[in-house]
This record gives C-alpha cells, structure tokens and sequence, in this order.
C-alpha cells in the first residue's frame, strides 16, 4: 500500500473531480495484491455516489439524517447481487490526501481478496473546501 500513497503524491485542484475519481480509482487498484484484482463496477460507482452524497448533505446542514454507513441496501435497490459491502470515506482539501486518508482507513479491507468488485466517488464540498471521497468494496 506505500506504493499506492507514494504514487499518487500530485496535488490536484478542487475543481478537477473526474480526475481525482480516475486517480482514487487507480489508486484502489495498485493496492490490491496482484493475485486478486478487483473489478471496477458502474453499480456500485453509483452506490459510492450516493453514499458520498449523503456526506455532502451532511456537511452541509441539508439532511435529515447521518451519512450512510451500510453500502449493501443500497447495492441491493441498484440491483448488485452481493452479500457483502464496506464503506471506506475520506476528507481532505486536496485530492492527493482524501485519497491517502480513504486508503489509510481501508488499509485492512482493500487487499482483501474476497472484495470482487469496487465502486468509487468524489465530490467537491463548497461548504469546507473540500474533497469527500469514498470507495464501495462488494462482493
């Protein structure tokens, strides 16, 4: 997993949000062992949207509830077929380090090789200048 955080050292602008979804994807997939790669899956990039959304609102005082911390309802409702998800979240004012922190937190999960399939999101939160990031690891 060093290799994942020191590969992805380049500070990114706040307004580059697909690029810093394309650098936590890569991300994700360099910390997987060899042996088991994972699968990016546009469902569950949906799910991670939503999921992320959730903190947005949050953060920004607009929710009714907290943000969500159990991915599987919602991959069921999009129609994933898995048993199992985890949530992995970070927050930072660069992309470089939402994307260190999310890693950081998922330092367990991510090389678990029984995760199959991965979804990913960032968002840009105006309210603390902010990148939000999260990762949907599914199986």
């Amino acid at each position: 997993m060093a290799i994942a955080l020191t590969a992805f050292s380049v500070s990114v602008a706040p307004s580059a949000a697909a690029d810093s979804t394309d650098l936590l994807r890569a991300a994700v997939a360099a910390a997987r062992p060899a042996a088991c790669p994972v699968r990016s899956d546009p469902v569950i990039d949906q799910a991670a949207d939503e999921i992320n959304k959730t903190t947005d609102r949050w953060i920004n005082n607009t929710a009714r509830a907290v943000p969500e911390t159990n991915a599987l309802p919602i991959l069921k409702e999009l129609g994933y077929g898995g048993s199992k998800a985890s949530i992995l979240s970070g927050a930072s004012t660069s992309a470089t380090n939402a994307i260190k922190a999310t890693l950081i937190q998922g330092f367990q999960l991510v090389p678990d090789c029984s995760y199959k399939d991965y979804g990913v999101s960032t968002l840009y939160n105006a309210k603390k200048d902010m990148i939000l990031t999260t990762v949907v690891l599914a199986a």
